[in-house]
């Protein structure tokens, strides 16, 4: 299945992000500050993905799941870092306008 662009943002600090998606959901994270950081992202369809972000790196974090899209995924976003400062893009097999596949 191809991945296509869901959305994207910056965060800075804990949260909690609710989105519609697919099968498979990857945030490709971009650390932009100048020190690394530490990401972790729970999903409440199942994992939990821990990374060191490197400065100015990007790394993927993929989650995935068995069912019919669209499904409702939530995610926990924590680190333990100072200083945080990551963007996102989010690539999903289900984005809105799509048709259901249930």
């Amino acid at each position: 299945m191809a991945l296509k662009r869901s959305d994207s943002g910056s965060w800075n600090s804990d949260t909690t992000y609710i989105k519609k998606g697919g099968q498979n959901m990857t945030f490709k994270v971009k650390n932009i500050n100048l020190l690394g950081t530490t990401l972790v992202i729970e999903s409440n369809l199942g994992g939990t993905k821990s990374m060191i972000i490197p400065p100015q790196m990007t790394m993927n974090f993929e989650f995935t799941c068995f069912g019919a899209e669209p499904m409702n995924w939530s995610f926990d976003i924590s680190t333990s870092s100072d200083a945080f400062i990551v963007t996102w893009e989010l690539y999903s097999t289900w984005v809105a306008g799509d048709p259901s596949n249930s």
